[in-house]
């Protein structure tokens, strides 16, 4: 029994050890605590899924994981950042966060439009400043098709295009 609570704290240890360095999601803790189980041997006995369970209960009871702080000072960290990034790819890489849509939308809802408006216009300056003249239809439909792919809505881009630039 010994060997097994010893096994077990020192997985819960590997696991605090990784949430200490920067907030983590639910879905980041658990994939490593797999990884974790494959380097420590439990007896065949065990049940690894409930050992992993209670590991999460802990760290939620103890407030170092939980998904809904994570969004929302990932979203305010994108508001005071200079780096420009649309909702759609903040939306993405919450997703690949393991973040539920339930609790990303939240969030990107309350703070999305802010956030879009802000990357957008300082997105599409910085390109402005960069290409040689948007008075050019090639120039101006290449900055759109970029914006596009970032994430941006179409109608929007050219509505911020349009002040910026305008064609007459």
């Amino acid at each position: 029994m010994s060997d097994i609570r010893e096994a077990v704290d020192r997985l819960y240890s590997k696991i605090l050890d990784f949430v200490s360095y920067t907030f983590r999601t639910e879905k980041e803790v658990r994939d490593r605590a797999c990884f974790y189980l494959r380097k420590i041997s439990f007896p065949p006995d065990i049940d690894t899924p409930k050992v992993v369970e209670e590991i999460m209960s802990k760290l939620k009871a103890s407030g170092d994981i939980d998904d809904e702080s994570y969004t929302k000072r990932y979203i305010e960290g994108l508001l005071l950042s200079s780096k420009s990034k649309s909702s759609r790819e903040a939306a993405m890489f919450l997703y690949k966060k393991g973040i539920p849509e339930a609790i990303s939308s939240k969030y990107l809802d309350r703070l999305g439009g802010e956030l879009e408006d802000k990357s957008l216009g300082a997105l599409i300056e910085k390109k402005a400043r960069s290409s040689k003249s948007l008075k050019d239809p090639a120039a101006r439909n290449k900055l759109i098709r970029y914006l596009i792919s970032k994430g941006y809505d179409s109608g929007r881009v050219r509505a911020e295009v349009d002040k910026i630039a305008p064609l007459k």
